[in-house]
């Protein structure tokens, strides 16, 4: 195997091309950059690690860790309602890892930059003999005032979500070899997205459009653990309903044969989607780009769940608990 180029070798071959979209950038070849928010905005920072067999497998195309990589950061920008604008990456490769790879990460993150309307800032790139792992902070803008936060719930206000629950931790299941029974279609929808998040930036900014008073996160880490951070910063606590759960034709094909993957629907990971908390008409105003699952109550940090029998439950951070009498 070829020697892999050295740091400032590999950031300008592979790099340097991507942060010509921005002048602040000053095409990678300064310690920093430098750059401003529009006027009457603020900045919303937020950065994210991702490691090889942690957050992504080692065996995972190149592709697609850089488009998991650059869209979980986004996907926090738009659970704060703001728009992207560039990021910082950190890259940290096995010293074992081929040039040939570095390069299709590059190309993809550099696509995938573009379609976001995203510039990539500045960064790092080290040599590691441990696993592979990627760093990166975005950087994004809202109006002055207008982020939506987590601590903007209050009791009656309606709990909705984007898209559909549960299909990435299903689809790393697939991956790890289960659900072989399940149609080759609902295997390859479930796989996409475990690899490639979506954020959910029309809804976010359908959300911002109200004017009003509205909470969100994402779900990166399941709905019922995630939900409780919500809970937590605003004092509340939540009912799910959980015929009101938006499922996939795919994930609903795996409930047919075993319907106790309704927990890992409900407590795995990396969906990605949005979880939002607002008032009964502001909800409703951002008409069927969400589901509605719930609501907010005044028991503050309670988080219950109505089963498919009508019977209610505790939802645990990794899905159901017990009933309660």
């Amino acid at each position: 195997m070829a020697a892999r180029s050295g740091e400032f070798d590999l950031i300008a071959r592979h790099f340097a091309p991507i942060a010509q979209r921005n002048p602040a950038a000053l095409s990678l070849k300064d310690d920093a950059a430098v750059f401003s928010s529009p006027p009457g905005s603020e900045i919303v920072v937020t950065t994210d690690a991702l490691v090889a067999d942690v957050h992504f497998r080692n065996v995972d195309s190149p592709e697609t860790v850089a488009q998991k990589v650059l869209r979980v950061n986004l996907s926090d920008l738009a659970a704060m309602g703001a728009v992207p604008g560039g990021v910082v990456l950190t890259t940290g490769y096995n010293r074992d890892l081929s040039e040939d790879w570095i390069a299709c990460f590059a190309k993809s993150f550099g696509k995938d930059c573009e379609a976001f309307d995203v510039s990539l800032l500045g960064g790092d790139t080290v040599g590691t003999p441990g696993p592979t792992f990627f760093s990166l902070t975005a950087f994004g803008y809202v109006p002055a005032g207008r982020a939506l936060r987590r601590d903007f719930a209050r009791p009656g206000d309606v709990l909705a979500v984007t898209g559909t629950l549960g299909d990435a931790a299903l689809g790393l299941s697939v991956l790890a070899g289960e659900l072989q029974t399940l149609d080759a279609a609902h295997r390859a929808f479930l796989q996409d997205r475990y690899w490639v998040p979506q954020p959910r930036f029309e809804v976010s900014q359908a959300c911002m459009a109200t004017g009003s008073r509205i909470a969100a996160m994402d779900l990166s880490d399941g709905l019922a653990g995630d939900c409780r951070k919500i809970c937590d910063a605003s004092q509340v606590g939540m009912i799910f309903y959980q015929d009101q759960m938006p499922v996939s034709d795919a994930a609903n094909a795996v409930l047919a044969q075993n319907s106790s993957r309704w927990t890992q629907i409900l407590g795995g990971g990396d969906d990605y989607e949005l979880l939002i908390a607002g008032s009964k008409d502001d909800i409703a105003a951002l008409g069927n780009r969400v589901t509605v699952i719930g609501e907010v109550t005044e028991r503050i940090g309670e988080v219950l769940i109505r089963g498919l029998d009508g019977k209610m439950a505790e939802l645990a951070s990794g899905g159901f608990d017990h009933f309660k009498e």
